[in-house]
């Protein structure tokens, strides 16, 4: 089998699934790496205009959104599983229930599955220029 005939057979990115180690108090979670699809969604959901004709980007607002739409175990998006936590929107729990560097910590590993190999914070700080 060629190298190219191996690369056609792997499966398209949208059916991976990839456990991720968060930390002792959160335990594993089950991801989808993102698509290049995804990633654009995400950072045009993200960036706002600003008064002066500029624009900015909501760091926290991409970091949530990565994690409530790319996390499938356990399924933050689900009705019954907010309900239970007493919460409306899958960012409204993870920002109730994760440590702010726990939300900063599960972002970056979830853009490392999908490919990137830089600190999460640095595509953030370049996106904002």
């Amino acid at each position: 089998m060629s190298r190219l005939d191996e690369f056609l057979a792997l499966p398209d990115v949208s059916e991976e699934r990839i456990d991720i180690y968060v930390n002792e108090r959160l335990g594993t979670f089950k991801i989808k790496p993102m698509s290049n699809k995804d990633w654009s969604g995400y950072r045009k959901q993200c960036m706002g205009k600003i008064k002066k004709g500029g624009t900015d980007f909501d760091s926290e607002r991409f970091n949530t959104l990565i994690i409530a739409e790319q996390t499938v175990e356990p399924n933050f998006r689900d009705a019954a599983f907010l309900e239970k936590a007493g919460c409306n929107t899958a960012r409204e729990f993870i920002e109730r229930k994760f440590l702010a560097g726990e939300i900063a910590d599960i972002a970056e590993k979830i853009t490392k599955e999908s490919g990137f190999d830089s600190d999460i914070n640095e595509d953030i700080e370049e996106a904002k220029n």
